[in-house]
């Protein structure tokens, strides 16, 4: 089958810094052409006034530390070809002046009429056109879907709200889409309402990668905290993430107790701050901060720590969840993101409201005053759950789901 993919967000080489695009789109590509599909990429970006990427890198990682917005480099405004995994991508860049602008119809059928001249050359013909993002990839899924008389559709990231349906038209283009996905339950039933659809969007759940689930411990013994407690943070420095309120409850629970610590992976705008509340709290020696490291050692972390925490707000579907919850962690996730459904709270691991410090450390309370056997019951079933979400279950998953749709 050939899939035209529409994507915002793609990672590319020319990538800078921390905070970058996440993989997910790449990686449904990747599963599906193992599965003997033809996939080509179209990564349509924004492109800025030259002004824009001017500004000093401080000031932009402040503003992406508190929007948790990708604040693109300036070499993304540069139109760019490759091939990886036998998949053709191409950056087109979409000019606009402010972030969050919509793009006028003009411009979205010059878009358009661009990326049908580039599938004419390499004689692709699309069977399914399928978005990522609302703005630009809702229209030019419909238009190219339309032009091709082919499946088609969208994948809503967080990003169908009352203040973009009307500047990216969505209203006037959802019955035209063949298939509506949302991140997570939650968001697939404020999308259904809000558009009032007919019909539940269906999930596009993201998938650990196929070597870790094959990989993993299938048996959860490791929650004896006798020897001490190791918890793990895992993400990028921003503050929706909310590592701030980890490092309180953590702080609190144990400011006079030496028999735990807590390490910190990731980088991003907000690694000064963090750093400047480590340091306030004089915590050396609880409190690791290890930066960015590779994903196999960040795997490996995982499985040497017993609570794993990650309580953002908007958490779309968080794929570190599923890598944690591989390795046994006793997993605490973010009340209302991607992962209600998941996670069954007190079953494979816990919900906690975003940010919630005192609510936190009161989970923690409770995992220190459960039994062994409890723990390992929670690590174990947490197990059983992370398995059957690999990246080849939902990228085959995926796909069956906009078929079955349109």
């Amino acid at each position: 089958m050939n899939i035209l993919v529409i994507s915002q967000l793609y990672p590319q080489p020319d990538d800078v810094g921390d905070n970058k695009p996440t993989k997910t789109v790449e990686y449904f590509a990747k599963e599906w052409v193992e599965s003997g599909n033809y996939v080509v990429v179209m990564h349509c970006p924004s492109k800025f006034p030259l002004l824009y990427y001017l500004v000093p890198s401080a000031i932009k990682n402040k503003l992406a530390g508190q929007s948790s917005n990708i604040i693109p480099p300036i070499e993304s405004r540069k139109p760019l070809f490759r091939c990886d995994y036998g998949i053709p991508v191409y950056r087109l860049p979409m000019f606009k002046v402010f972030p969050g602008q919509g793009y006028s119809k003009v411009m979205m059928l010059k878009q358009t009429k661009e990326i049908i001249e580039i599938l004419q050359k390499i004689n692709f013909t699309p069977e399914v056109v399928i978005g990522h993002f609302a703005n630009p990839s809702l229209e030019l899924s419909v238009n190219l879907a339309e032009h091709y008389k082919a499946k088609s559709s969208i994948v809503f990231h967080h990003d169908c709200n009352e203040r973009n349906i009307q500047r990216y038209r969505i209203n006037e283009l959802i019955n035209r889409i063949g298939a509506v996905g949302a991140r997570s339950i939650v968001e697939a039933k404020e999308v259904q309402e809000l558009l009032k659809l007919i019909r539940t969007p269906f999930i596009c759940y993201s998938g650990a990668p196929d070597d870790a689930v094959d990989a993993c411990t299938k048996f959860c013994k490791k929650h004896d905290f006798s020897n001490g407690i190791k918890y793990i943070y895992v993400g990028s420095l921003i503050k929706r993430k909310h590592l701030d309120a980890v490092i309180n409850a953590f702080v609190e629970k144990y400011r006079n107790s030496d028999m735990a610590t807590l390490e910190i992976v990731g980088g991003g705008p907000e690694e000064d701050n963090i750093k400047s509340l480590l340091s306030q709290l004089n915590v050396d020696g609880k409190v690791i901060f290890t930066g960015k490291v590779p994903r196999e050692d960040v795997l490996k972390k995982m499985g040497d720590s017993n609570i794993f925490t990650l309580i953002s707000d908007g958490e779309a579907y968080g794929m570190v969840y599923i890598e944690a919850m591989l390795q046994g962690c006793l997993t605490i996730a973010s009340k209302g993101g991607g992962f209600d459904g998941i996670i069954i709270d007190g079953e494979n691991g816990f919900i906690c409201n975003p940010g919630d410090a005192e609510m936190l450390k009161s989970i923690y309370d409770c995992i220190c005053n459960m039994t062994m056997e409890e723990r390992n019951r929670i690590g174990q079933n947490a197990i059983d759950t992370a398995v059957n979400y690999s990246e080849k279950v939902v990228a085959e998953q995926y796909l069956n789901d906009v078929l079955e749709r349109n």
